[in-house]
């Protein structure tokens, strides 16, 4: 089965691509507001140089988020649109689940991924030491909402993504040596992790529908709120 895994939830694109249990090839590039220009000649490209061309896909899996807004809205469609031109099937990841995995370390108890959304606010979610099994639901909450309800679990924590390195100190300052922050390279999804996760809802035959597949937004994007406030 050969997949492609697109990330497009932060200012750090994630292209990968991967045969069966192996990872071919992996694209990070850093797009601000060139991403809608940029994502399709580097799929294109990340795929000539494995020797492959886009209608040998057998799956497409897409990052859900959250994250930026936009950036969801352009990773999406174009993974939608690959899906329906190609007639082939599409599953969605969560962005916080992709971070959990390449982060997941055996010398702790919990996992918490964050994304940064804000000043002192945090996109995150709770994950067993492995991983594969979620405990809290997905959320956007302050930073210390965040860490109050890690302590109160009373658990060692792994915390990693963007929103553990922008609060770093503030994270070590709290929990001490029950805490380990990751390496700021798990800031963001790392392909063969969204890889792993979509290759196993693909097998499981547990496809999305290219036509109705959405972002994971959490909350409404400001525009939205806006325009309700003012009705």
């Amino acid at each position: 089965m050969l997949t492609i895994a697109i990330d497009s939830s932060q200012d750090m694109c994630t292209l990968a691509l991967g045969l069966k249990n192996q990872t071919l090839a992996e694209v990070h590039f850093h797009h601000k507001m060139s991403l809608l220009r940029r994502l399709i000649p580097n799929i294109e490209s990340m795929l000539s140089d494995a020797g492959y061309a886009p209608k040998n896909l057998d799956g497409i899996v897409a990052s859900l988020g959250p994250g930026s807004f936009t950036g969801l809205r352009i990773g999406i469609t174009t993974a939608k649109s690959l899906a329906w031109t190609l007639g082939k099937p599409i599953v969605g990841v969560p962005t916080l689940d992709a971070i959990a995995l390449g982060a997941a370390n055996a010398s702790v108890e919990l996992i918490c991924p964050m994304i940064f959304a804000r000043a002192n606010e945090v996109y995150w979610t709770l994950m067993d030491s492995t991983a594969d099994v979620r405990l809290a639901d997905y959320d956007v909450s302050t930073l210390p909402e965040v860490l109050d309800e890690v302590e109160r679990r009373g658990l060692s924590a792994c915390f990693c993504g963007s929103g553990a390195t922008r609060n770093s100190e503030t994270i070590r300052h709290r929990f001490g040596n029950k805490a380990v922050i990751s390496r700021h390279w798990s800031d963001y999804a790392r392909g063969a992790a969204l890889l792993e996760l979509g290759r196993k809802r693909l097998i499981e035959g547990l496809h999305d529908d290219a036509f109705t597949l959405t972002p994971m937004y959490i909350r409404k994007p400001l525009p939205v709120t806006k325009l309700e406030s003012s009705q």
